[in-house]
């Protein structure tokens, strides 16, 4: 009898340890993600709000230059999150699965708060002037600043280009990114920047419009690499940022909308 009671009681404690043991936590799910460094301030956002509606999630984020992500695509990476200008994007066609429009950045020139004797893109060329650009090989928004250059030259010279590149102190000649390009121009290693209206944070500069014959439109793009390991999940970044609640956070950062299709 006593062997029968014991029996009976150690059946009801793993009966009852079983119904009370905490359910197997879900899989740690791990994306890599690359992002063009101008895009920084909002996708840090947009990787707060993914990770607290994924709790089994966490994003690693590269914020680089455009040129280097895309030989970081073409390598097939195991990256699953891409957002990258379109000068990129169209030369990885082979390599990603179909790309979303998210926004576009337009140029300005930014300068630091306080006095300054630039007024406009034709200051750029004057002696003395130190120009912060990314001049790295492949810097997408080196390109870009380049092309407003060039356009300059039908107006101010077709020197125009060289003198400004001149101005450019050694500092930036290996730059790839829009965030090290504002930081040397923080730092005063430079007195004004070409750069993205995104990049002007009120609170240290003043940007001064360059006109539409001048400027550069650029449209920045998501999507996810074949060679990526977790695509299912990636697939929800995608819908967050080409979302409302995605595109009205891209507006408060400045950026202004993609195309419509």
């Amino acid at each position: 009898m006593k062997l029968f009671l014991r029996s009976a009681v150690l059946a009801s404690a793993c009966a009852l340890a079983a119904t009370t043991l905490p359910a197997p936590a879900a899989d740690q799910v791990t994306l890599n993600a690359e992002v063009a460094s101008s895009v920084r301030p909002a996708f840090e956002q947009f990787v707060k709000i993914y990770e607290s509606k994924h709790k089994n999630a966490k994003i690693n984020v590269k914020y680089l230059g455009g040129g280097v992500i895309q030989g970081d695509v073409e390598s097939d990476n195991p990256i699953d999150i891409v957002v990258v200008g379109q000068n990129q994007t169209d030369k990885l066609g082979a390599h990603i699965n179909t790309p979303v429009a998210v926004l576009t950045n337009r140029e300005t020139l930014i300068v630091r708060r306080g006095p300054t004797n630039i007024k406009g893109l034709k200051d750029l060329a004057n002696p003395g002037v130190k120009v912060a650009m990314a001049n790295g090989a492949g810097s997408a928004v080196g390109t870009l600043a380049r092309q407003v250059l060039k356009k300059g030259a039908e107006d101010f010279g077709a020197d125009f280009p060289v003198k400004v590149r001149q101005n450019s102190p050694a500092y930036f000649e290996t730059l790839q990114s829009e965030d090290d390009v504002i930081k040397g121009l923080e730092s005063g290693q430079a007195d004004v920047a070409i750069g993205f209206v995104s990049s002007l944070d009120p609170s240290k500069f003043v940007g001064i419009a360059i006109p539409p014959k001048y400027n550069v439109d650029s449209v920045y793009y998501i999507f996810i690499p074949k060679s990526a390991k977790n695509a299912k999940d990636a697939q929800d970044m995608v819908a967050l940022m080409s979302g409302s609640q995605g595109q009205a956070i891209l507006h408060s950062h400045r950026y202004l909308p993609p195309p419509k299709k």
